[in-house]
Parts: structure tokens; sequence; C-alpha cells
């Protein structure tokens, strides 16, 4: 019998334009966040966010940012990251501003689905 699930997980997709020749920028920075993946981890934690899983979609018109979440509770989420208790978060959101081109809009979710046998 599979172990019980103790936390309920909100999930988000979400979607930015990138801005015309910003692409490397956001690739780089995003090269930089593996390499400090324990204050990557620290920043996660603070948020109470699972798993954040950045891609890039080009196409002949738009390059787009798409990041995927799993948290306990985006709003306190959001409201941890906007604290900006970490410089890592600081040089995220300023990078992000930098390279991003317009607002964020979310996917809908239609089916979330986990394994808890592997959480």
């Amino acid at each position: 019998m599979p172990p019980e699930v103790t936390a309920v997980t909100d999930v988000n997709l979400a979607r930015a334009p990138i801005e015309a020749g910003a692409e490397r920028r956001l690739r780089e920075w995003f090269a930089e966040l593996s390499d400090r993946e324990s204050e990557v981890v620290e920043t996660l934690d603070h948020e109470g966010v699972y798993t954040e899983t950045a891609f890039v979609l080009t196409d002949d018109e738009q390059a787009y940012l798409y990041v995927y979440m799993e948290a306990e509770d985006f709003e306190a989420a959001d409201a941890a990251g906007d604290e900006e208790a970490y410089d890592i978060d600081e040089k995220h959101h300023e990078v992000l501003r930098e390279t991003l081109a317009g607002d964020w809009e979310s996917l809908e979710p239609i089916g979330h689905f986990t394994n808890p046998s592997l959480r």
C-alpha cells in the first residue's frame, strides 16, 4: 500500500515573453543558478517551494520563458520571494526585469498527478 500523502501542493505553469536579444543573458543567469544550487535550494525552502523548473520556447517571432512551480502555497511563496531575504533573490528579480518583455500569464492546469510512493 502506498504511503499517505501528507502535503497538498499548488502547481503553476506560467510564461512571459523574453525581450528581443535577451535570451542569451537569461540562459547565462539560469546556468549561474545551477552553479549556485545550494543558495537556490535555501530560497526554495524559505518560500515553501518544492519544485521550480524553467524552460525556454523560441519560435520565429517570440521567445518565452516558462516556469513550472510546485509549492505549499503560492501566495506565501510569492510574499517570501518578494522579501528578497537572500542576495540571490534580489539578483534573480533584477535579471528577470532586464530580460522579460511583458507580464506573466499562467496556463490553466487541467490535471496534476504525483506518485506518492516517491514523495
